[in-house]
């Protein structure tokens, strides 16, 4: 079986952590994760992962500001982002957009459902 791609969690939640790094290399991917925004954007440049699921609320830098700032650097501005967050208003959702996420799944999930996302977001980019 060939290695599926580079998935990249951003995440403060160990639980969710656990549980999605468990969900994605089951499912054939390969996982690093950061803690905050701020770690995320130093790992990114030396990781290049293929997608990034990013946490919203997180402490020293949050996902928003994260996703914005990997967006506008040119080196990382083709990775796909899909924001992982328990704020489902409206609202939240048009911050994630405008950032620079191609999706926005709200906690809690359901792992099919998100499965089927990466490998949507996978397969155009």
């Amino acid at each position: 079986m060939i290695s599926k791609r580079k998935i990249m969690l951003v995440e403060d939640d160990d639980t969710t952590v656990k549980l999605l790094t468990f969900m994605l290399k089951r499912n054939g991917y390969t996982v690093v994760s950061s803690k905050n925004g701020e770690a995320a954007v130093e790992k990114v440049t030396e990781e290049m992962p293929d997608l990034i699921l990013m946490d919203v609320m997180m402490p020293r830098m949050d996902g928003i500001k994260a996703t914005e700032k990997i967006k506008t650097n040119p080196e990382t501005s083709g990775i796909e982002i899909i924001m992982l967050s328990a704020l489902g208003q409206e609202m939240e959702v048009m911050k994630g957009l405008r950032a620079g996420a191609s999706g926005y799944v709200v906690k809690p999930f359901d792992s099919h459902s998100l499965l089927k996302q990466i490998e949507e977001k996978l397969s155009s980019s």
